[in-house]
């Protein structure tokens, strides 16, 4: 039992972000480098847009280092912010959303574009260097735009100008009128064989949404449980299959009869498994059902592995016993405090603290210092700050931290206590 007359106690608050959507105001869309008949220089500027259900008032924050001036965004609505407002209009007459002058400069070879609050928090950024150079030069004077099209890639526009204020083209691209075409004669061989088998409704589950497809989400640290569901069936009888076999990751499953629903058709199904840290995206999965005269069919469905921000902490209080005025304390080298990444996602971490009191008593948190592996120290503060440890995902993705205390002179003998938070971000 810890002795509670001279102890601290620093408990740590750890918050998981397992996202799909982006956060609450994001940037959405940017004209970095605008061809000079569309603007050129004068006509850059920044979509964002209200991914909440709820109206933010964003009066106050800054935007590529600039102050946005007094401001609302409704729930899904759009907002632009032009380095010159009346030429933006001047090309883009059509815009309906609230365009706003802000003295932003965009550099064409690239550069991190960062929203944050009030209180300097980091809403959403983007660095865009990698689209801008590398050979890649996309949206570069070429009058395109760069379009997020997902939670953490983006896209050149499909259209000339982008699409300030509207939806993007690279999630919706218009599918128009075909134009009529002359008609083409075309001849037709077909080769009669026997019946094969054949493979309907595939399912995989758990499916996280209802939306169309199938989404996966990680467990944290540990493997994904995945089960592959078809119904076979075979013309002449369901006792023709001889196998069924689903292909993932290169990875091949054997399917099992589970259910008969009648003699042509039955339910097979099998189970796989995710690494926790294995890559957010689209995967395929391909079914093989083969039959007794060696026909077979083979049909390819796909799901989404969602992304997954998630690190774990082994421990929750840390007492650095009696310390006298005057001096520092370290936790014991041996220790053992370390911070996991379990999710699919590289991470960092937002750390903040809470002053240290007894009674009416106060010792600063940034007294309190912390330090990740062979780094130097940092005292803590009581806003965010980011410890940029790019913490990578794999089975083996630690970083250790050590904390070191320090009791000013002044300060009167009593048990003190306070807090430190610490966030996982997306790196």
């Amino acid at each position: 039992m810890l002795n509670k007359k001279f102890c601290l106690i620093v408990c740590l608050c750890l918050v998981f972000f397992i996202t799909k959507s982006a956060n609450a105001i994001i940037i959405n869309e940017i004209m970095y480098a605008p061809s000079d008949d569309w603007g050129g220089a004068y006509n850059e500027w920044i979509e964002l847009y209200n991914n909440n259900i709820e109206t933010i008032n964003i009066t106050g924050w800054t935007i590529d280092g600039k102050i946005i001036p007094e401001t609302i965004i409704h729930s899904g609505d759009y907002l632009i912010i032009a380095k010159d407002d009346i030429k933006f209009n001047e090309f883009y007459p059509n815009v309906t959303c609230t365009v706003l002058k802000v003295t932003i400069l965009l550099t064409n070879s690239g550069e991190t574009i960062m929203l944050n609050d009030a209180t300097s928090t980091i809403i959403n950024s983007i660095d865009y260097t990698e689209y801008a150079s590398d050979g890649l030069n996309l949206g570069y004077k070429n009058n395109k735009t760069l379009e997020r099209n997902t939670i953490s890639y983006w896209k050149e526009s499909s259209v000339n100008g982008g699409t300030p204020g509207f939806k993007n083209s690279v999630s919706s691209i218009g599918s128009g009128q075909s134009p009529t075409a002359k008609p083409t004669t075309i001849s037709i061989y077909v080769n009669v064989i026997g019946k094969k088998p054949f493979i309907n409704n595939i399912t995989i589950s758990p499916d996280y949404y209802s939306t169309e497809g199938f989404q996966i989400m990680p467990n944290a640290g540990e493997n994904k449980e995945i089960t592959i569901s078809a119904v076979i069936g075979d013309d002449d009888s369901i006792d023709n299959i001889i196998s069924v076999i689903a292909t993932v990751k290169n990875m091949e499953i054997e399917l099992l009869k589970k259910e008969t629903i009648s003699e042509y058709e039955a339910i097979y199904e099998g189970k796989t498994s995710m690494d926790f840290y294995d890559s957010p995206g689209n995967y395929d999965i391909t079914l093989k059902a083969v039959d007794n005269s060696s026909s077979e069919e083979i049909e390819t469905t796909q799901f989404e592995y969602l992304e997954l921000l998630a690190v774990d902490i082994n421990f929750d209080a840390i007492n650095f016993g009696d310390v006298t005025n005057g001096a520092n304390k370290s936790l014991d080298e041996n220790s053992g405090l370390t911070i996991h990444n379990i999710g699919n996602l590289v991470s960092d971490i937002e750390i903040s603290g809470i002053d240290l009191t007894s009674g009416e008593e106060i010792i600063d948190i940034n007294n309190l210092q912390y330090q990740f592996s062979a780094s130097s120290f940092i005292s803590l503060l009581n806003n965010p700050t980011i410890a940029d440890l790019n913490l990578g995902c794999g089975g083996s993705s630690y970083e250790n931290i050590n904390l070191k205390l320090y009791i000013p002179e002044e300060t009167k003998i009593g048990p003190y206590s306070g807090s430190i938070t610490m966030t996982a971000i997306a790196d």
